[in-house]
């Protein structure tokens, strides 16, 4: 059960101006670091080293860019219908933002220039430089492989929310929850439900007036098998969290109620738990 509920407004402000900069500052201070050094490297006739990491540069640019292109204002809930795995419902759907197809293929080329670039410079060094200097080596291309697999699984997420057909968020029908994310598509019956909150990773604190990081719903376990959950990221919602949090509790305690989902009556009620902040 939620240890928050509507008790009180957690995500407030939302994600815009200085409090969007809080979120992104590891990517500012990343950019920074590989930009001056891909500069670096490049006025000292280094190709091939520029070459990666003004590649990923550019991918970090570009990743701060799509964050800012999100909406400042929350969108309202509505009704649509929602491919499940016995087939279409009617569902009350709390929309996510939809990242650009070919924004995100643009970050997996980086990506892929990133990956190339560092296996060359690599093995050009290894051959070129002695043993004393392999360690730095090994450690130089282990962070610009490290920064290459990272982009390219953003690039990923990015395109598996931006080409689905179904448009992304969370949908809650008479029977179940469905979320079309970054992750792929998941869902949990309602009365599987053991558990819904809002949560950090384990030792982390969001920076700034962020509110918690994500809202997760935890299935009942089955047999010995370890128990599943949907993990709904906060950072991708363009909907209300703070209402998302009360109606999930809502309909998670009130199965009666289950019955309007997907129609103008669910959407009354979802309007009046915005209304409480």
């Amino acid at each position: 059960m939620s240890k928050h509920g509507s008790e009180a407004r957690l995500w407030a402000p939302r994600h815009s101006g200085w409090n969007l900069a809080h979120h992104l500052l590891p990517s500012f201070v990343l950019f920074a670091f590989l930009a001056s050094s891909g500069t670096y490297a490049l006025l000292h006739a280094r190709p091939v080293l520029s070459t990666a990491l003004l590649a990923s540069a550019l991918a970090m640019l570009m990743g701060v860019v799509a964050a800012y292109r999100r909406p400042t204002r929350d969108r309202a809930a509505g009704t649509a219908a929602v491919a499940t795995s016995t087939g279409p419902r009617a569902a009350t759907w709390f929309p996510m933002f939809r990242s650009s197809a070919r924004w995100a293929a643009a970050i997996m080329g980086l990506a892929v220039v990133i990956l190339v670039a560092t296996v060359a410079l690599s093995a050009r060094l290894l051959l070129a430089y002695t043993n004393d200097t392999s360690i730095l080596i090994v450690l130089l291309a282990a962070f610009l492989l490290a920064t290459g697999v990272y982009v390219l699984n953003r690039g990923l997420h990015m395109a598996r929310i931006g080409a689905t057909a179904q448009e992304p968020g969370l949908y809650l029908t008479r029977s179940r929850i469905v979320l079309y994310d970054s992750r792929g598509t998941r869902e949990i019956y309602w009365n599987d439900v053991a558990g819904i909150e809002a949560g950090d990773p384990a030792g982390r604190k969001p920076l700034g007036k962020r509110g918690p990081a994500w809202i997760t719903v935890e299935q009942q376990p089955r047999s010995s098998q370890s128990p599943e959950r949907l993990l709904i990221l906060i950072h991708e919602l363009t909907a209300n969290p703070d209402q998302l949090l009360r109606t999930l509790e809502h309909y998670w305690r009130s199965a009666a109620d289950r019955a309007e989902l997907g129609t103008d009556a669910a959407l009354g009620r979802v309007k009046n738990f915005a209304e409480l902040d």
